[in-house]
């Protein structure tokens, strides 16, 4: 029998009300052993059940078992917590990706950056991309018939025996038969196909896209995007690097389907990642284009709809008196990728802001390798290295939030918004990845008046 402890009970709960404390042990409900978080919440969903608890050991009640009997809305929880999001321990990956991220690490980073997840859980609950090479034909039937919607599945090819040579795993072909059971039940799907250079690309991506649109409804977008190759490629097959005019038929292809679905379905359903139109020298497309913006997690559309935000901020603060503004000099550093896209925000800004001056710093990765372009891979030495010196006159420096790790103030490589601060001798602030709070934020940097005066 599996137990699973309870780390906490939300007051004014029903579990709270029948005398549930932390440190008690869940067992069963309505005589079912509880697998994991899945299981836990199909089962709570009753307005009926019997639920089995294990008193914790320095009770009273130590060691009785006592069986509740509970009438409640369907809707409502019973307020238990547990030591893991899952109940479970997370599955791991069991895939050898020619283009594994993790793979291409250096080594001496912190342990949690070399762990694989791939565990369609966390794709439900956390909106992760899982693979599905390690869930077995119960777990997929399970998935079905709990109807765990939205999943973002990692797809990269369609076509069965290239998936299994770019995956390094011999059960990589048999994802196809778990979508269209997935669809069968009403899953909404999300797919992504991690393009490498001379491998899934050309005829392959159109396969893989004719092929996912076979899944409909289900299948709700497909982001394509280009493998992140680093330095770090010791030992590990050779992948080339996509160039201007690669990105510019990738571009080119993606847009051709984007027009067949439109007419088809109504939406593009398959989007380019933001990186493409980096590399090809183009504007990313309209904000318009993204609709509900389905695969923004994955990085596509992020720069349209901070732009979309940014510029809403001259909507709502345009017309105030910004005479309360000093003549401070404000820095944003970015990677390669966002460089001239944060320049060109920086400069409406000033044109707006006449007594603002903003410099745009671009930060070449040098900890992975210059091919890796995007900001939430920077780290606090690169920044340190390429920066210092440079900051006089600055008042203070903006670094992005996703350059941060979540929830705190440390970089990838373990350097703090403080070390930072001292090494540059600058005052550091952690821009926000909304477009409008950083536009408010810039203002505020600038000695901007919390509330300003509107023009008469």
């Amino acid at each position: 029998m599996r137990r699973h402890k309870i780390t906490g009970v939300t007051p004014e709960s029903i579990g709270e009300s029948l005398g549930v404390e932390a440190g008690d042990f869940l067992l069963e409900i309505d005589g079912q052993t509880i697998g994991d978080v899945f299981d836990y919440r199909m089962m709570v969903q009753a307005d009926e059940l019997t639920v089995l608890i294990e008193k914790e050991g320095s009770s009273p009640d130590a060691g009785e078992l006592w069986e509740l009997d509970i009438e409640k809305d369907a809707d409502r929880d019973l307020g238990l917590e547990f030591e893991t999001a899952l109940m479970d321990e997370v599955r791991l990956c069991r895939n050898k990706c020619v283009f594994c991220f993790i793979d291409q690490q250096p080594p001496d980073l912190r342990d949690s950056l070399y762990m694989k997840d791939d565990d369609p859980r966390l794709s439900f609950l956390h909106g992760n991309y899982v693979t599905l090479t390690n869930a077995s034909d119960a777990e997929i039937e399970r998935i079905a018939r709990y109807h765990l919607s939205p999943l973002r599945i990692s797809v990269h090819t369609a076509d069965a025996a290239l998936r299994c040579k770019m995956m390094g795993n011999k059960h990589a072909g048999k994802l196809f038969s778990a979508l269209e059971r997935f669809n069968r039940a009403g899953i909404e799907m999300h797919f992504q196909a991690v393009i490498c250079k001379g491998m899934n690309d050309g005829v392959f991506l159109d396969e893989t896209i004719e092929r996912l649109l076979g899944y409909k409804p289900g299948a709700a977008s497909l982001a394509v995007v280009p493998a992140g190759l680093t330095r770090h490629r010791e030992g590990l097959e050779l992948v080339p690097n996509f160039g201007t005019s690669d990105a510019r038929g990738v571009i080119k292809q993606v847009e051709a389907w984007q027009g067949k679905c439109r007419a088809k379905y109504g939406s593009p359903f398959v989007y380019a990642a933001d990186e493409w139109y980096i590399l090809a020298g183009r504007d990313v497309p309209k904000y318009e284009t993204y609709g509900d913006f389905p695969q923004l997690d994955n990085g596509v559309g992020m720069l349209a709809l901070f732009e979309r935000e940014f510029l809403e901020g001259f909507d709502d603060l345009g017309l105030c008196d910004f005479k309360a503004l000093s003549k401070e000099k404000v820095g944003i550093a970015t990677g390669t990728a966002a460089y001239m896209f944060m320049r060109r925000l920086a400069r409406k800004f000033e044109a707006i802001h006449t007594n603002v001056k903003i410099n745009v710093f671009k930060i070449d990765n040098r900890f992975f390798g210059e091919t890796v372009t995007v900001s939430g891979l920077l780290t606090g030495g690169d920044v340190i290295h390429q920066l210092q010196g440079k900051c006089g006159g600055l008042d203070i420096l903006f670094l992005p939030r996703n350059a941060f790790r979540a929830g705190t103030e440390t970089m990838l490589d373990g350097v703090t918004r403080e070390a930072l601060a001292q090494a540059l001798n600058i005052n550091i602030r952690i821009g926000s990845a909304n477009g409008n709070e950083f536009y408010k934020e810039l203002l505020q940097a600038a000695g901007f008046a919390q509330n300003p005066t509107k023009k008469v």
